[in-house]
């Protein structure tokens, strides 16, 4: 089967849908009883907000479902692929019918894809819930962090950077899901090498409701030379440090000289390693 065109947006995939609908084979528009539409299994968005469904009823209600949902075949009935925020909104209208358009068969990997891309495109993920959905893409599906970044819309290190917030301790990532704690606040965190201070940091981080700024100076402000001696970062270097820290997601330091200097990436397991070689690409090039 030809692979839906996922690169080029949900915008660009229903209207060429919709046009071949009538002749294309392994697709139809049809209207189907939101009874027999089960739930998309590999939904990346696990909480949904009462307030925003209820706003998009309003405007069903008033206007009608501009788009239909995207489903496929499941025996008798049929499996949401796109669409769970406009059927969470028909539930709420006690809607009994949809318009929908139905493939016969679309692959594991394509439903994950358009899943994702949906809640990506419309309405954002939380931190966590876009770094599960990455690694599910990865794991199950076999895709590489490029191709998932080129797919998405994402560079390399985002997505890389993402990943990583998963292995964070699971009070820091219940910060993250309850949006108590940013995702650039988390990537700082991730720069400390403990699971317990880094526990501490975003106790820290959100009861004194620490910027990101803020974060960066406690963990990346004070630095020690060989002989123990406070050394106070180059101002000049600073915006490089930033931009540096945020790509690699770890401490970077600029040490200049008299006559060049030398820039120090720290890592603290093989792991961190081997994901900064990674974005890196140090072995990829011939």
């Amino acid at each position: 089967m030809k692979r839906l065109a996922l690169g080029r947006g949900l915008d660009a995939l229903i209207p060429v849908v919709e046009q071949s609908a009538e002749s294309g084979p392994g697709h139809s528009v049809v209207d189907i009883e939101i009874s027999r539409i089960r739930p998309n299994p590999y939904q990346p968005r696990k909480a949904f907000a009462e307030e925003k469904i209820k706003e998009l009823a309003d405007s069903i209600k008033q206007k009608g479902l501009v788009q239909p949902l995207v489903v496929r075949r499941a025996g008798s009935d049929f499996e949401l692929i796109v669409g769970e925020r406009r059927l969470r909104a028909a539930h709420y209208l006690q809607m009994e019918k949809l318009p929908a358009i139905v493939f016969d068969e679309v692959s594991k990997r394509d439903v994950m894809e358009l899943a994702l891309i949906e809640n990506i495109q419309r309405e954002n993920l939380n931190p966590l819930e876009e770094a599960e959905a990455f690694r599910t893409l990865i794991q199950e599906c076999g895709i590489t962090q490029n191709e998932l970044a080129e797919r998405i819309g994402k560079d390399r290190s985002s997505v890389s950077n993402t990943l990583r917030l998963l292995s964070l301790p699971d009070k820091v990532k219940g910060y993250i899901a309850a949006g108590r704690l940013s995702e650039g606040a988390a990537r700082v965190i991730l720069a400390v090498p403990g699971e317990k201070e880094k526990i501490e940091l975003a106790d820290k981080a959100v009861s004194g409701r620490l910027s990101v700024r803020e974060l960066e100076q406690i963990v990346y402000g004070k630095r020690r030379t060989s002989t123990g001696e406070s050394s106070a970062p180059d101002d000049r270097m600073r915006p490089i440090e930033d931009a540096l820290r945020r790509l690699l997601g770890t401490k970077v330091s600029i040490r200049p000289k008299k006559r060049g200097g030398k820039i120090v990436i720290e890592y603290y397991d093989n792991e961190g390693l081997s994901r900064i070689i990674d974005i890196l690409r140090l072995f990829d090039r011939k």
